[in-house]
């Protein structure tokens, strides 16, 4: 079986120096090792921009270790570009549609993430939306990361591909000129989304198509590879290594001395008001992690900026408590499970998994910074219901999210549904 992968808007960082702790850099990586590391009998291709051809051998071995990942964008590329100048603009499109070709690939299906995209986004074909007599000049960034995979899914609309959807502000998408819709769309909230989809290149027309989206557990890509008995940064190595063949090193967990922080990016809407509502009026002495516009925060020292991934999950271990603020009302996010391995008692926002997909305990649910402390004093008064707590949250961490073992039968399970 043949599969093409890539995320849309974005290259596939798989060397983990370049992951951010914004953005979702480790999720995409680590969502295909796993698959390729699993399925020997499956080749992948690497259509999506990616930096797997600048890896030192060993990560390339690291990463295709059954040999069945291609990727398209290495020293081919560079020589391909040698001998067809164009256009830079239509360099990557043109040349993963001729390599497709000349190698005569018979796709099965295609597996993709959802990354950000523009109305317009394919160049020197695509029309205005407001004037289809005029052609569209997409940004550079879309013209090299959304332009070459979107054009040639439209030539090739036959092939069915599905879609993981791990951030909201990319589903539904802006682009009008992605014509091929995904078969299935596995996400972190059940829900059906209107996407709105130009007839051609050449006519503004636009039709609006209900595509169903399904709670997958998406969000537990990040505790693929880590080891739950560890639930340490200082000596964790962030890899699938531990589950493909290397034995686990043992250590401790640090002692816990910081009784309270938050790990929380704004987003898109911004998310100040929730926070500004549930914490900031009221709480004082709180330090906040992550990526913020000056002009919404101003000068509060609260506001401590984002920290590199790596430094971030050196922190983790020390913290008692933190709290969850969905990044779209009634979503589920990566953080409940980020905070939850490392041993933090997460409360969550009265919006947070609206549907409860995770069935988590309901002390978890708080409706303001009021409820919140008084739930922490609690806590810090019983140890025992401290420690029972804990332990039911550890319980929800199933071995088999560790392992990759659960997301692998999901994706199989939905492919298998698309061919």
């Amino acid at each position: 079986m043949n599969i093409y992968v890539g995320k849309i808007g974005k290259s596939i960082l798989f060397n983990r120096a370049s992951w951010g702790n914004i953005g979702g850099d480790c999720e995409a990586p680590k969502y295909y090792e796993n698959l390729f590391a699993r399925n020997p009998n499956i080749t992948f291709y690497l259509l999506g921009c990616n930096d797997f051809s600048r890896l030192s051998s060993s990560e390339k071995q690291r990463i295709n270790v059954n040999g069945n990942v291609v990727d398209i964008w290495g020293k081919q590329f560079v020589d391909w570009k040698k001998n067809n100048p164009m256009d830079g603009r239509l360099q990557n499109m043109e040349y993963l549609k001729e390599y497709v070709a000349l190698n005569h690939i018979k796709f099965d299906a295609g597996i993709l993430f959802a990354g950000p995209t523009g109305t317009a986004n394919i160049p020197l074909r695509v029309t205005k939306m407001r004037n289809p007599t005029e052609i569209a000049s997409p940004l550079e960034m879309l013209c090299k990361y959304v332009a070459p995979l979107i054009s040639w899914m439209n030539d090739n609309q036959h092939i069915p591909y599905m879609l993981i959807v791990n951030d909201p502000r990319f589903w539904a998408p802006n682009a009008r000129d992605w014509m091929h819709r995904p078969s299935a769309v596995l996400s972190q909230y059940d829900e059906t989304t209107r996407v709105t989809i130009r007839r051609s290149y050449t006519d503004n027309t636009t039709d609006v198509h209900s595509i169903p989206c399904t709670y997958s557990a998406v969000e537990t890509i990040f505790l693929i590879g880590q080891d739950k008995e560890k639930q340490s940064a200082e000596n964790e190595t962030i890899s699938l290594d531990t589950f493909f063949g290397e034995e686990p090193q043992s250590s401790s967990v640090g002692e816990k001395d910081i009784n309270f922080m938050i790990v929380l990016n704004e987003g898109r809407p911004s998310r100040y008001n929730l926070l500004k509502q549930t914490i900031l009026n009221d709480v004082t002495d709180v330090s906040i992690y992550g990526k913020w516009d000056e002009r919404t925060i101003g000068t509060d020292a609260r506001f401590k900026g984002s920290l590199p991934f790596h430094e971030l999950q050196t922190m983790l271990p020390r913290v008692k408590y933190t709290y969850c603020i969905p990044i779209k009302k009634g979503w589920v996010t990566m953080k409940f499970w980020e905070m939850a391995h490392y041993g933090i008692i997460p409360f969550l926002h009265p919006t947070y998994d609206e549907q409860n997909h995770l069935n988590v305990p309901p002390f978890l649910r708080v409706k303001d910074s009021k409820e919140l402390f008084k739930k922490i004093q609690f806590l810090e008064a019983n140890p025992d219901a401290y420690a029972q707590l804990r332990a039911t949250i550890d319980g929800m961490l199933k071995p088999e999210y560790y392992s990759g073992e659960h997301l692998n039968t999901v994706t199989l399970t939905a492919l298998n549904t698309i061919l």
